[in-house]
């Protein structure tokens, strides 16, 4: 027992001798020679700092000045200074501990992963002045407090190795494209869990603020509230570059959860799209579903100008809301076109639905294209219902295409009406009425025209349309049952002095004339099928001409007009003083049987000048489908026939004694089946 005891009295002056030796050659010029031999035995690195200070005053503190972190003589970390604060557990516990960690001016364009480090823990490690350079991450003039950190394990950032609170300022932060300014973070991390309690920086010259929590166990991240203030963005690229990194950087994240975003003050300018002092709040968004898959999310947005493609909106409003497969306007509204519009209702994949559609003061010049447009717009839904409609005073023009219009004073009014329904347009429920203080279709004018329908079950009836011409008008009634899958429909139109120019500029009849035309016409058929249709057709047209001339164009044009394969697509020369031609005309009485139409030879004549036409023309059969048309003007004779599918032109001349016989393609001059 004296001998054990003679060992341990030993082994205890032992470590006093070496302890009170070692702090001595601490307050002398060769501490920084001793000190850089530690750390080299307990660092994987090459640690080296020129001058240490030590008070045995203060024995749990040390202090380090110009330090470089280097592996392989390339310098990893350089700092001004270090200050350690031991704490006195270290010297009972088995692991290494920090009171404080004080790192100042640190600099480093690779940051080490650390991982490689003995097992030590910072209660608290500051990081002052921090400048940090790497291709995904930099950080300049950075304030970064940690608590609780300790040396990071396999696959765990360096700045991920903590738990407790993390406070951050910093004057730019860049994250791979992302560049952010004066950003001050406040957060808490405990294990997996991270929360952001705040969070605010300049981005693109705005004021970011955020709160967020982030779950790394399940990779889910939820953004309590974000605030962008004063964005400007006219950079397409950029925004393309922003994109491709958010799809990129987000992959990591399974989903993230937007509880609140406001986007205040801002502008946005792309060439396809823009709107100026932007308001837009958002909640309750879900990522990576998209719109249709939202659960309860509301979006409100206001500007004081907009722009989407060629459309501009003044004052633009919208409060929407997102459902499964569901979104619901609770009010758009805008200044657009030189007037205003407001609805709502709600969409779906497939249906359209409007409970309320105002629109007032419109004046709309739409291109050459709109048919198309209409087109790709329309077919999204398979079904179009409008609760309310309210349209007055509008107006619609075209000058662009084939048939130019312009409508004018456009008041319609509809109720509960189903106009489209399993992919087929009509109204097979509800009421419209519709007026129009002027308009002009292809040069023929009409003025206050009114149309008024109704349906119900899809009974579908035109119960009246009145088409006031400067001197005539034209009426017409109208039925079709749309439940009925051979629709079965009538039509009555009555005209009375109606525009003669109605041929030509609205039927694209190869045949200019002016004067009047009084006509009755009753037919009635099937419109299940295109079939049912050419098959059924029923019915009667009588037509009387009245002061009837040719004009635009002389009987010799016209006759070099008709030679010409495609001549009911020709337009006719300009109008000069010497081409208007009086013409007279028999009543012309077509009669439609089981898609029949049949023309008893008429003739319409002139001084000098001649057209006579007959036909017998089933819509059906191309076999029995036959036309001729005689023209004559003085010594010459035309004879355009169609027989069986085949077209052909003859050409006598008894000024020269010749004939030409001139065959057609069919496929270019063929009539409409």
């Amino acid at each position: 027992m004296r001998l054990l005891s003679k060992l341990m009295l030993i082994f205890v002056l032992i470590i006093v001798v070496t302890l009170t030796t070692i702090i001595g050659i601490l307050h002398t010029r060769y501490n920084q020679p001793l000190v850089n031999l530690i750390l080299a035995q307990v660092s994987p690195y090459q640690v080296s700092a020129k001058k240490i200070d030590y008070d045995i005053r203060t024995p749990y503190q040390l202090r380090f000045e110009h330090v470089e972190i280097t592996d392989n003589q390339q310098v990893l970390i350089h700092a001004d200074s270090i200050q350690l604060w031991l704490s006195k557990h270290s010297i009972t516990g088995d692991k290494l501990v920090f009171d404080g960690v004080q790192i100042n001016n640190i600099t480093s364009a690779n940051m080490p992963l650390l991982t490689t480090l003995p097992p030590f823990t910072i209660k608290r490690l500051v990081l002052n002045n921090t400048n940090l350079n790497t291709p995904t991450f930099a950080i300049k003039h950075g304030l970064i407090q940690m608590d609780n950190w300790q040396t990071p394990t396999a696959n765990t950032p360096w700045w991920q190795s903590f738990n407790g609170s993390l406070k951050m300022s910093a004057t730019n932060i860049r994250w791979h494209q992302v560049a952010l300014q004066q950003v001050l973070i406040n957060a808490n991390k405990h294990d997996q869990q991270w929360q952001f309690k705040g969070i605010s920086g300049l981005w693109q010259q705005a004021k970011i603020t955020a709160q967020a929590q982030f779950n790394n166990a399940n990779h889910s991240l939820t953004i309590d509230q974000l605030t962008v203030n004063q964005f400007r963005l006219q950079d397409q690229q950029l925004l393309n570059d922003w994109q491709q990194q958010f799809t990129s950087q987000t992959m990591p994240f399974k989903a993230i959860t937007l509880k609140r975003l406001d986007v205040v003050n801002s502008s946005i300018e792309l060439p396809q799209w823009g709107a100026d002092d932007i308001n837009l709040s958002l909640d309750n968004w879900q990522w990576p579903q998209n719109y249709w898959q939202q659960q309860n999310s509301r979006l409100s947005f206001s500007a004081s100008h907009a722009q989407w493609q060629q459309l501009n909106f003044e004052q633009p409003l919208a409060e929407l809301q997102f459902m499964p497969q569901q979104i619901i306007s609770h009010g758009i509204s805008a200044q657009i076109l030189n007037g205003f519009v407001r609805v709502d209702g709600w969409i779906d994949p497939q249906q359209l639905f409007i409970s309320d559609l105002k629109a007032s003061g419109i004046k709309w010049f739409i291109d050459k294209d709109w048919p198309q447009t209409w087109q790709q717009w329309q077919q999204k839904y398979t079904d179009i219902i409008v609760k309310k409609l309210n349209i007055n005073n509008s107006q619609i023009t075209s000058s662009a295409s084939t048939m130019p219009f312009q409508l004018a004073g456009i008041d319609i009014n509809a109720k509960n009406a189903v106009l489209k329904q399993n992919n087929q347009w009509g109204l097979w429920q509800g009421n419209i009425d519709a007026d129009l203080g002027f308009g002009s279709i292809n040069q023929v004018v009409i003025n206050q025209a009114i149309a008024t329908m109704h349906s119900n079950a899809g009974q579908w009836q035109l119960d009246k349309l009145v088409l006031p011409f400067n001197h005539g008008m034209l009426k017409a009634r109208a039925r079709i049952s749309l439940d009925d899958p051979q629709r079965p429909w009538q039509l009555t139109l009555i005209g009375d002095t109606v525009p003669a120019q109605t041929l030509s500029q609205w039927l694209s009849l190869p045949l200019p004339l002016t004067g009047v035309i009084d006509t009755q016409i009753k037919l009635h058929g099937q419109a299940g099928t295109q079939a049912d249709f050419k098959t059924h057709l029923n019915g009667t047209a009588h037509v009387d001409f009245r002061q009837l001339v040719l004009t635009n164009m002389t009987p010799q044009q016209l006759f070099t007009h008709w030679q010409q394969p495609h001549f009911a697509a020709i337009n006719p020369p300009a109008k000069t003083a010497a081409s208007s031609l009086p013409l007279t005309a028999i009543p012309l009485t077509l009669t439609a049987q089981d898609g029949t139409i049949q023309l008893p030879p008429t003739t319409i004549t002139a001084n000098n000048f001649t057209i006579k036409f007959n036909s017998h023309w089933s819509l059906a059969n191309s076999e029995q489908q036959q036309f001729q048309l005689e023209l004559t003007t003085g010594c010459q004779q035309l004879i355009r026939s169609w027989d069986h599918g085949v077209s052909t032109a003859t050409v006598d001349s008894s000024c020269t004694g010749s004939t030409k016989y001139v065959p057609v393609n069919v496929e270019d001059t063929a009539l409409p089946h």
